[in-house]
């Protein structure tokens, strides 16, 4: 006989009971708990990488159809056009039939949450060799969780994605010819020479131009400069200086790879502040700092270059 079958009756019922209590209700609220927080990562996970992808698509897209109206332009010697319309849309302007003569505008949207940030709209048109008329130009696209990509076209009609247009300075050696070999010593090269490759505009300085004044009663507020040019990735700053009418708060607005400090100001009336501004990250291009002051709104446009 075994030891349970030895037990009192009452004894081996409780037993039983105790064998099938099965989880408590602590346990369950814990297991819930640990279910609630891995499914929610899992999502924020998942939606993450498809807010990243529209982004990707978006960028991939825009830079094939520049591509596609850079080379359409030189098949046919003529012009094409990209043009974007609005914050989330662009126009093309090319042979789409391949006929070789006639053009069509078609317009694409960018993909759901994403926009082009690059102020004003960029446009941009390829001539007949599939140059541009302007200098790099940058098409920065932005998702609704803030990454940034963008797609730079050269003066040369390069188009690259997420990287920076070459403007090194190299310098190419010339090796000396032995002149028995039949060269006349006159055409003898020796020596290195330097190959400029910079853009034909560095966009190095900007034009300042005369500050932007608020409107509104008895509202004179002003920004200077309205425009400027700083480095990529903080390799440098600029100061800006608000002048406000009235009292209250300046509050800025900016896009997300620009960093303004302080980000809010209190301000009394006639007062002068002044706000340092850098680059946060490689997105290159031109962006609008909007100062919210207690009266009006100034815009102040930075370009961000190499």
């Amino acid at each position: 006989m075994s030891y349970k079958n030895r037990l009192p009756k009452d004894m081996n019922s409780s037993a039983k009971v105790r064998d099938a209590r099965g989880f408590s209700i602590l346990q369950i609220l814990v297991t819930l708990a640990v279910v609630s927080i891995v499914s929610t990562f899992a999502v924020l996970s998942i939606h993450s990488t498809r807010e990243q992808l529209r982004l990707q698509n978006s960028v991939r897209q825009l830079a094939g159809y520049l591509e596609k109206a850079r080379l359409d332009a030189i098949r046919r010697h003529g012009n094409s056009h990209v043009e974007f319309t609005d914050n989330t849309s662009y126009t093309v302007q090319m042979d789409f039939a391949g006929t070789g003569s006639t053009t069509s505008t078609r317009t694409f949207p960018l993909e759901s949450g994403v926009a082009i940030v690059t102020t004003p709209l960029p446009n941009l048109n390829f001539n007949w060799r599939g140059r541009t008329s302007a200098c790099t130009q940058t098409f920065a696209l932005q998702n609704s969780r803030g990454e940034q990509s963008w797609v730079d076209v050269s003066d040369a009609g390069d188009v690259t994605v997420d990287s920076t247009v070459d403007i090194t300075t190299t310098t190419a050696s010339y090796a000396s010819v032995n002149a028995n070999s039949g060269v006349q010593s006159s055409t003898i090269v020796t020596g290195s020479n330097v190959h400029n490759n910079t853009l034909d505009c560095d966009g190095v300085s900007a034009d300042d131009g005369p500050p932007i004044s608020g409107g509104g009663p008895g509202c004179t507020d002003t920004a200077a400069p309205s425009s400027l040019s700083i480095r990529k990735n903080g390799g440098s700053s600029a100061t800006i200086t608000v002048t406000v009418t009235n009292t209250g708060t300046i509050t800025i607005l900016k896009p997300i790879n620009l960093n303004v400090t302080p980000a809010t100001q209190v301000v009394t009336a006639g007062s002068t502040t002044s706000f340092t501004l850098t680059s946060l990250n490689n997105t290159r291009g031109t962006f609008a700092v909007n100062f919210a002051t207690p009266c009006t709104t100034l815009t102040v446009l930075v370009t961000v270059i190499n």
